[in-house]
C-alpha cells in the first residue's frame, strides 16, 4: 500500500473524514486534488435528481486530478467518505512542482488522459440520463395503457 511518504507529499495537509462526510461537492471550486491515505472515497454525480456512483478511490489512489491540471473547471462530481478516511490535500502549487519535472510529452499525455476520463464520465452521465428518461416513458405508457383498458372495461359495462 502506498503512503504519502512514498510520493513525497509531506507538505500536504492531511484531513480526516468520518463515514458519510463530503470531501467536495459537484460544482464547487476545484483547486486541489487528493491522495487517499486510508479508507474509501465514493465518487458520485447528480443525474435527473438522482445520485449515480461513477466509481471509488481506495487507499493509495489519487482523485480529482483535473483540479490541478490548470483546466479551471468546477468539480464535475461529488466525493464522499464511504468509510472513515484520511486524505492528503495536494494543491496546485505542490502538483505543479512535480508536474514541471516531467518531460513535455508526459505532461501532455497526463492532461489528455485526464480529459478523456472526464469525457468518458460525461458519456456515462448521458447514458444514465437516457436510461432514466426511458424508465419514465415506460412508466407513463403503462399508466396510459391501464387508463385506456379501464376506459374500455367501463364502456363495455355500460
Amino acid at each position: 500500500m502506498a503512503f504519502k511518504s512514498d510520493f513525497n507529499l509531506e507538505g500536504g495537509k492531511t484531513v480526516a473524514l468520518k463515514r458519510g462526510e463530503i470531501l467536495f461537492y459537484e460544482g464547487s471550486t476545484a483547486d486541489e486534488m487528493y491522495f487517499i491515505e486510508r479508507g474509501t472515497i465514493m465518487i458520485t454525480k447528480r443525474v435527473l435528481n438522482k445520485s449515480i456512483k461513477l466509481g471509488e478511490g481506495h487507499a493509495g489512489d489519487f482523485i480529482s486530478e483535473r483540479a490541478v491540471l490548470g483546466e479551471g473547471l468546477p468539480r464535475s462530481t461529488t466525493a464522499s467518505a464511504e468509510t472513515d478516511c484520511e486524505v492528503v490535500l495536494i494543491d496546485e502549487k505542490m502538483c505543479r512542482k512535480y508536474h514541471e519535472t516531467l518531460p513535455p510529452f508526459a505532461r501532455k499525455m497526463i492532461q489528455r488522459m485526464t480529459t478523456r476520463l472526464h469525457q468518458t464520465n460525461e458519456m456515462v452521465v448521458r447514458m444514465a440520463r437516457t436510461q432514466e428518461m426511458v424508465k419514465d416513458l415506460v412508466r407513463r405508457m403503462q399508466m396510459l395503457e391501464t387508463s385506456m383498458l379501464q376506459g374500455i372495461e367501463h364502456h363495455e359495462v355500460t
